[in-house]
């Protein structure tokens, strides 16, 4: 290293090393003009990002969550099962630790699609954490519910932008798992 810092570009012992110098000092300029390019591009990739999200608002999406705001609107959504079960069921679960159990029935592998209507199950409106059990034992089982996006926050210490989707709450935004929400949704 002391070599390096003691040459002189300009007064090099051998015409080769004077070249390999002269290239060696070139490369590191271009890989310092490719790094500033990088981070450009990452700079407008997001300002693309976050006014892409922008036009969300007021659109109806399905993100993946594990908490819920139960009010007296219907709750659509699915879950998707590796395996067959002979009962699947939902739990909303309150600050207090009460639970409230919805049970989807028996069910095949695949996507399970579920609407229901919180006062069917006298679960009153508040803030709930959602799961789901079935009897195979399968865990972490992903819950999708949709919902409209009522605005996007753009956190100002430069984390990644936040939805906020009526029913759910704030999510961030790679938590959205469909743009629309399916016809299909039957309980």
């Amino acid at each position: 290293m002391a070599e390096i810092e003691n040459q002189d570009p300009t007064d090099p012992t051998d015409p080769t090393e004077y070249i390999d110098q002269l290239s060696s000092m070139a490369q590191v300029a271009m890989m310092e003009e490719m790094s500033v390019q990088a981070n450009t591009n990452a700079v407008l990739m997001s300002n693309l990002q976050v006014m892409a999200l922008g036009n969300l608002v007021g659109e109806d999406i399905m993100v993946q969550t594990t908490t819920l705001e139960v009010s007296d609107q219907e709750i659509k959504g699915r879950i998707t099962l590796d395996d067959a079960c002979s009962s699947a069921t939902l739990h909303f679960t309150d600050a207090a630790g009460d639970d409230y159990e919805v049970n989807l029935g028996p069910q095949s592998a695949g996507q399970v699609d579920f609407d229901i209507d919180p006062a069917d199950y006298g679960i009153p409106p508040g803030d709930y954490d959602v799961s789901v059990v079935t009897d195979t034992g399968e865990e972490d089982i992903p819950v999708e519910v949709s919902g409209v996006v009522d605005d996007v926050r753009i956190p100002l210490d430069g984390s990644s932008p936040v939805l906020n989707v009526e029913g759910v709450g704030e999510v961030p935004f790679t938590m959205i798992s469909q743009f629309g929400v399916p016809d299909d949704a039957s309980g």
